[in-house]
């Protein structure tokens, strides 16, 4: 064997070449974080808009349509962050391992938080999530009146105030 080739197999053997090759194989294991990011959003809709009789936003599909705006990636990458750093506090390993009341508490601390970036996420998702689920065929059947709220205007406000 000619001592270049013991050089490259040296190369190939060492640290950096081994380094290489594991480099693909080390995100095998772990899960992707996007899809964490939509378990996780599946878990804080399910918790925002239930259904309690009617159909709720996950089952409508709507938490696919908040996750799939890009103008909102960023916001719901930090607002699962928040949540997940919160369950941390809480003994859990993330915002997916606590129970329906947890999350609950969790959601309200992230409207009432200071944080940075929490509750335009909050406030965000209750925007686009309800918009789209009020606004369901499924869930606007349920409501018996589907007109305008005044619809012979405001007849009282025609005078003067007295």
């Amino acid at each position: 064997m000619k001592r270049r080739h013991v050089v490259a197999l040296l190369g190939y053997f060492s640290l950096g070449g081994a380094a290489a090759r594991w480099r693909p194989l080390r995100a095998f294991g772990r899960p992707d974080p996007r899809e964490h990011i939509a378990r996780a959003m599946t878990a804080v809709v399910d918790v925002m808009f239930p259904g309690d009789g009617l159909p709720g936003a996950t089952e409508l599909g709507l938490h696919l349509r908040v996750v799939a705006m890009a103008d909102l990636e960023a916001l719901i990458a930090t607002g699962v962050t928040w949540l997940d750093q919160r369950a941390t506090l809480q003994g859990a390993s993330d915002f997916l391992a606590l129970d329906e009341a947890q999350r609950l508490a969790a959601l309200d601390a992230a409207f009432a938080s200071p944080d940075q970036g929490i509750q335009p996420f909050v406030l965000a998702l209750r925007y686009h999530v309800g918009t789209a689920y009020y606004s369901a065929p499924a869930i606007k059947s349920a409501f018996a009146y589907t007109g305008p709220p005044q619809p012979d205007g405001f007849a009282d406000f025609q005078e003067r105030p007295a």
